[in-house]
């Protein structure tokens, strides 16, 4: 199963975030009462910080300096406008000579699906002096420990390749001098290195649970092992190398000079961290317990709360960075973000000298610098331009079209989600959809009818509900349609790497996932798979319902499998009760990364005789950050770092903390039934606590009969042989310390109504409002769908008027080579005119070529050859969906020698103020037509991060001119 979901994160309450301070600061966002706060030398320090927070414009950096109390700027955006799947993240280190950050960015959804977070994001460099950018690398780990910055302005990167096979895991150790701008060396590295660290005198790193020194060639030295699991490693100036690292409840911090390890200090686990700071030294923040001889470069800062950077000279602690699109996110992760929360950012902060707790806001510069990366020339492989050889660019791997009028999935609200869910679970989801159900010409069926539930081996329960609501919490957000929907509206399916890369100038169908709607139902969904029949295909994409019940399906398959292996040779926990929560583990972990059978171990060619769970999601496995505490258990702002945690642990945190909706925040489906001697844990800035599941430790399924020692940190030879099966206690479900589910709709419980987010607007077109209008004439209509009868969200086709046609072509010239890839960024939406709009976004310069969408309404006039008329030309724009600034129509007259050649009226397609999110139609002014009269409206020059809207057009005869561009209806 592929992860498409688009991770949520916390709101801005549930990190502690303060109210903004009240007092007067001498600069916007600064700390107020600096000589208190800072010191009396502030305005002289050359003290600096920089942090990110990302959102749909791209992935932003923020400078604050001492000697401007603190107050925050925009350093630059970091994107690329071709990829458009969601919000971005990332994360930056600055280095040791202050000059220069480097940050790794990826779309958020990366983090979910294994092969990007292994190799899919990018990485710049940005001067923290004039904000001028620059890519240095693609393809790269979207992991915690990445970028690595040192003492100087060296920086590594890594790239994890490989698997987890015979062949083994390996990293590519990429080395940048971030003076210059470039890499300048790249290692490959046989075997799985963590947290690199450059220093003065080579490279160094954590693997087999070692610290070792990669040498010119990519050979690893071993030096020493430290006493805990290593999840931080710095070098000094000196030449010293600290390393923190967590052995039981404690985190201990080690000094490693003269060939061996030193004790620095200690703190409670997860509660002490390392950082670097200006001049080559380095910092532990936290708890900080000290123990030894205390070196010089080597200072302590107090912190109770978690830290995400510290200033260079470490006089400020900045504990999070949260965008408000992003919280927004939260608060309600069934909306699309909106381009309009985009660039607002709230960063809690806190001064060392004076302990002084702010909040600044900070509004993002758009005219700070932008890096926005072409892919076509960043790509660590050969990028793809064309089809790949053999491929017919109209015959897709994926068996349920995007783009089709006839396919188009209505975005469920979270009750429904959880109403079908709770039935699914018990085989009740056996509702009746009538013939041709949302417009998709199928047949009546029931969902359970067309997927009946499958019976679990050896045990007599189901799914628990919480289990299926997680895992589709993780997936997709709860979302059966494309990201772009909101609940209420219809649009494309959403499916896996439909093109087979998430580059828009790549189609390979060949590497297409098909994973499709709210479960990512893939196995079946290739054309001509016969796991399921054409309609079976449609009802997965189109109806949620559907979808939930072949995916509880997928996961009971994955429970099934496990025990299905020879007897002695089953994989299993606790007491296998399948009606306990924690019992799932093992089939959330093979429902991610798969199952390698015993049949199967002499023939696979990567088995070598093994089988067992991999090794991508075990706990163990030092990619994920050592010592973690329970998937949003510290805070729930753990969701906008998922890449610490394995797939399993993220589906058991969000059986503990429930996906979040509405304002005031509400759970979007129901806590689970928790054990009576369960236990609790207490969250970051929440009153009271919380009760939690019993979760296996890091360790639980690394045993040395699978070459994997908790003393190597994990499994050193990272191949097949790390694979695990067999039977692990972790909770005593007998004893009451396991969770079940806890339903809150049953058999007879009818079907939620949709809570939409737009409501719809059935209103029709008054021509009366145009002013001189020929009212002996009849009106002309131009829908974006030709056959009105697959519109599906409820508004009736008004009557009386005649109509036209709409065509929408793609590339540059319209129509001609590069069409193909204007698909990529072309999307339907159930938003504007009698519920459906195309969309794309902005594009210019080089994108044209490939990208360039262009739409033509031509209207069919009642009017013979060398006829004219005057007519006002109405456009519809929706409430949402379309965002462009200055969408300029080209309207042409016709074939009549005298109106030939194009007027262009701009105009803004969404509205502003108390009229935002509404429909409405513009009046782009009155025209002589003849027959063969258009408009057209193409994405060339609008903004890479604005979606250009095509929505319906009116064209009503007038007696004399009236309105012009621009003129409201």
């Amino acid at each position: 199963m592929k992860m498409l979901a688009l991770t949520t994160v916390a709101t801005l309450a549930t990190i502690g975030f303060a109210a903004p301070a009240q007092a007067e600061v001498p600069h916007p966002g600064g700390v107020a009462a600096p000589d208190t706060a800072l010191g009396k030398d502030w305005k002289s320090s050359s003290d600096v910080v920089v942090t990110g927070a990302g959102d749909a414009d791209g992935y932003h950096l923020y400078i604050a300096r001492e000697k401007d109390a603190f107050g925050w700027r925009t350093l630059a955006t970091l994107k690329s406008s071709a990829i458009d799947v969601g919000p971005w993240g990332g994360s930056v280190c600055v280095t040791g000579s202050g000059r220069y950050a480097v940050a790794i960015f990826a779309p958020k959804k990366a983090a979910n699906d294994p092969a990007l977070m292994m190799a899919g994001a990018l990485a710049a460099v940005v001067d923290t002096t004039t904000g001028r950018a620059k890519t240095v690398a693609a393809g790269l780990q979207f992991t915690y420990f990445n970028p690595a910055c040192g003492p100087g302005d060296k920086v590594l990167l890594t790239r994890a390749t490989g698997n987890d096979t015979q062949a083994g895991r390996r990293t590519d150790l990429l080395t940048v001098d971030a003076a210059a701008g470039k890499v300048v060396q790249t290692r490959h590295i046989e075997g799985q290195l963590s947290t690199p660290a450059p220093a003065p005198d080579g490279d160094y790193g954590i693997a087999g649970g070692r610290l070792v020194k990669v040498g010119a060639d990519g050979k690893l030295t071993a030096l020493a092992k430290p006493q805990g699991i290593p999840y931080a490693v710095r070098a000094a100036r000196s030449g010293a190398i600290d390393v923190v690292s967590v052995t039981g409840a404690e985190s201990v911090a080690e000094r490693f000079a003269n060939g061996r390890f030193t004790t620095t200090g200690s703190g409670p686990r997860n509660q002490l961290d390392l950082f670097g700071l200006q001049g080559g030294r380095n910092a532990l923040v936290g708890t900080v317990n000290r123990r030894g001889a205390i070196p010089a470069d080597l200072p302590s800062i107090a912190s109770a709360e978690r830290v995400d950077a510290i200033s260079g000279a470490g006089h400020l602690v900045v504990h999070a960075t949260v965008s408000r699109q992003t919280s927004q996110a939260a608060a309600e992760p069934l909306v699309a973000a909106s381009p309009d929360e985009a660039g607002q950012v709230t960063i809690k902060q806190s001064t060392v000298a004076g302990r002084a707790e702010s909040t600044a806001t900070v509004d993002t510069d758009r005219a700070a610098p932008t890096l926005d990366v072409d892919l076509d020339l960043m790509s660590p492989v050969q990028t793809v331009t064309t089809f790949a050889e053999g491929q017919d660019p109209d015959q897709p791997k994926c068996a349920v079209p995007r783009n089709d009028p006839t396919i188009q999935p209505l975005q469920p609200s979270p009750d429904q989600v959880e109403w079908a869910v709770d039935r699914a679970v018990r085989g009740t989801l056996d509702i009746t959809r009538p013939d041709n159900y949302l417009k998709s010409r199928t047949p009546s069926y029931s969902p359970q009818g067309m997927f009946p539930l499958e019976v679990i081996k050896d045990g007599y329960a189901s799914v628990p509900a919480q289990v299926e609501l997680a895992v589709l919490a993780q997936e997709t957000n709860l979302s059966q349609a494309s990201w772009h929907a909101v609940p209420g509206d219809t649009g494309n399916p959403l499916i896996s790497a439909y093109y087979g890369s998430y580059d828009p100038n790549v189609i390979d169908y060949e590497k297409s996932d098909c994973g499709y709607g709210i479960g990512q139902v893939t196995t079946g969904m290739a054309d001509g798979d016969t796991v399921y029949s054409i309609d079976e295909q449609i009802a997965i994409s189109v109806d949620y319902a559907a979808n939930i019940a072949a995916s509880v399906n997928i996961l009971i398959d994955k429970w099934n499998q496990l025990h299905d292996e020879p007897n002695g040779l089953t994989s299993s926990v606790n007491n296998n009760d399948p009606q306990y929560i924690e019992n799932w583990f093992l089939a959330l972990w093979a429902y991610n990364s798969g199952l390698h059978r015993y049949a199967d171990r002499n023939t696979d060619p990567d088995a070598n005789g093994y089988y067992g769970l991999g090794w991508l999601n075990n706990p163990a496995n030092p990619d994920y950050k050592p010592g973690r505490d329970g998937f949003m258990r510290q805070t729930t702002a753990d969701a906008e770092t998922p890449s610490k945690w394995s797939y399993p642990e993220r589906i058991m945190g969000w059986v503990e903390t429930p996906q979040r909706k509405g304002t005031p925040a509400k759970n979007a489906y129901l806590y689970p039934a928790f054990g009576a001697k369960a236990g609790t844990f207490h969250r970051e800035s929440d009153d009271g606590d919380w009760s939690k599941l019993t979760l296996p430790s890091q360790w639980t399924f690394c045993s040395a009969d699978f070459g994997c020692s908790q003393a190597a940190n994990g499994c050193p030879a990272v191949n097949s042989s790390c694979w695990w099966h067999g039977h692990a206690d972790f909770a005593n479900c007998d004893d009451q310390m396991c969770a079940t589910e806890n339903v809150k709709y049953f058999r007879d419980d009818p079907e939620p109504g949709v809570q939409r987010v737009y409501e719809r607007d059935c209103e029709t077109f008054d021509p009366s409002k145009v002013a001189n209008r020929d009212s002996s004439k009849s009106i002309n209509m131009v829908y974006t769908l030709n056959d009105t009868s697959l519109y599906n969200l409820g508004c009736s086709i008004p009557s009386g008027t005649l109509g036209g046609k709409f065509v929408l072509r793609g590339g540059r010239p319209a129509g001609q080579d590069g069409a193909p890839y204007a698909q990529y960024d072309l999307h339907q939406l159930g938003a504007g005119y009698n519920g459906h709009i195309w969309f794309t976004h902005g594009a210019s310069g080089d994108a044209l070529t490939k990208h360039k969408v262009v739409g033509a309404w031509t209207p069919e006039l009642p009017l013979g050859a060398g006829q004219a008329q005057l007519y006002s030309v109405v456009a519809h724009q929706p409430s949402h969906g379309a965002t462009a600034q200055h969408a300029a129509y080209l309207i042409q007259g016709g074939s009549r020698s005298d109106l030939t050649g194009y007027v262009t009226c701009s105009v803004p397609q969404d509205r502003t103020g108390d009229d935002k999110g509404k429909d409405h139609w513009v009046n782009l002014g009155s025209y002589l037509m003849g027959r063969g009269a258009q408009v057209l409206l193409s994405n060339e020059g609008a903004g890479s991060s604005e979606d250009v809207g095509y929505d319906a057009m009116a064209f009503i005869p007038q007696n004399a001119p009236g309105a012009t561009c621009n003129t409201a209806y």
